[in-house]
């Protein structure tokens, strides 16, 4: 299987309510998600703390999960996983950091 699949397959799971899906999901992304949140940071030239980075990764794993898993019923599967949820997640960092 590869990445592609394997990625595919994580979020199908959350979508069809898999047992320890969600788990898989958030392990499966974490590191991504966290990239995300530093490397916006960075780029609008904010410090961000432990808390925060964290805070913010829960953010956006919340809408991930939101409305029963809108944002991942929403992908078209006809492009990389990490690429569509690195969009998703720098969309949420973005607007979380502009509120603040």
């Amino acid at each position: 299987m590869s990445f592609l699949e394997f990625d595919y397959s994580v979020l199908h799971a959350c979508i069809n309510h898999e047992r320890y899906a969600w788990e898989n999901f958030v392990d499966r992304f974490m590191d991504l998600a966290l990239h995300v949140v530093e490397h916006t940071a960075e780029r609008r030239g904010r410090k961000l703390d432990e808390r925060e980075k964290v805070e913010l990764c829960e953010a956006i794993f919340r809408a991930f999960r939101y409305n029963d898993y809108q944002l991942l019923r929403e992908f078209s599967f006809h492009s990389a996983a990490s690429t569509y949820l690195t969009v998703v997640a720098r969309r949420v960092a973005c607007a979380l950091m502009e509120e603040e």
